[in-house]
């Protein structure tokens, strides 16, 4: 039986020992479901590039890392951008792309592409990134993907909404009419699970109360559930339950090592 085949494309640094955003996915992806995984990115050295590849090597990630000359920064981190060579076709051959980069023209650019050339290819976006939430794109530009995911805090920044008024995504709605988006999902403190589809109510999922930790794992695993339920075709309650499972069952994992 042929396995799902997800890509990844975007930044990702070494912290503590643990990678963050488009490694952090890649990897708890790879461990975590029976889906073939793929990472583009670009090293900032030589030194992160060796660290990186036995990093994804490891856990059986697919990377396609280059290093980008002369380095944009120091320490163990890559990012892609505009510019960065991509090779489109075998990109668009999986099942779900995850775009999961800070840089807004490469964002912009890999959401238009496939409306032209790949119909069939479905975009998963980040709102939400280790450092914050990405700075200077539009919510115009976050509606040509098929989904977005982000959390509470990035949803209530998106839409400069005061605290009392509700979930953030509700401010959203008017936004989604006549896009291209189809869920904008967002995550809470403990792994709570809001979608917002076009002209629908909110659908939300309790989070199963995991405990706090400041690891990025149970947030990237919040989303591998989303990209392997968007794969599966399944529907957003059934991929908000995982999702939520998997935030507090990785949580717990997490914090089980640290004691």
């Amino acid at each position: 039986m042929r396995r799902a085949r997800i890509a990844i494309l975007g930044d990702t640094r070494l912290v503590h020992g643990s990678l963050t955003n488009a490694g952090a996915i890649a990897s708890e992806l790879a461990r975590g479901w029976p889906v073939d995984v793929g990472i583009r990115t670009a090293a900032h050295s030589t030194d992160a590039w060796e660290v990186l590849d036995s990093k994804f090597g490891e856990v059986g990630v697919t990377a396609w890392l280059s290093i980008r000359t002369p380095a944009t920064q120091e320490g163990i981190a890559a990012s892609l951008r505009m510019g960065d060579q991509i090779n489109i076709d075998e990109l668009f051959s999986h099942d779900l792309v995850i775009v999961a980069s800070r840089d807004t023209a490469l964002r912009r650019f890999l959401a238009d592409l496939p409306v032209h050339t790949y119909p069939g290819v479905r975009l998963l976006a980040l709102v939400h990134f280790d450092e914050g939430p990405v700075a200077g794109e539009a919510l115009a530009d976050l509606t040509r993907f098929d989904v977005i995911v982000g959390s509470d805090e990035d949803f209530a920044q998106i839409a400069g909404q005061p605290e009392s008024d509700g979930h953030p995504l509700t401010r959203l709605q008017p936004a989604l009419h006549a896009t291209n988006l189809r869920a904008a999902i967002s995550w809470g403190r403990h792994g709570s699970f809001t979608c917002l589809r076009p002209g629908q109510d909110p659908l939300e999922i309790a989070a199963l109360h995991a405990p706090s930790t400041p690891s990025d794992a149970p947030w990237a695993a919040f989303v591998g559930a989303i990209a392997v339920g968007m794969v599966d075709r399944l529907a957003w309650d059934a991929i908000g339950r995982d999702a939520a499972r998997q935030f507090a069952s990785r949580t717990q994992r997490s914090r089980d090592r640290a004691e």
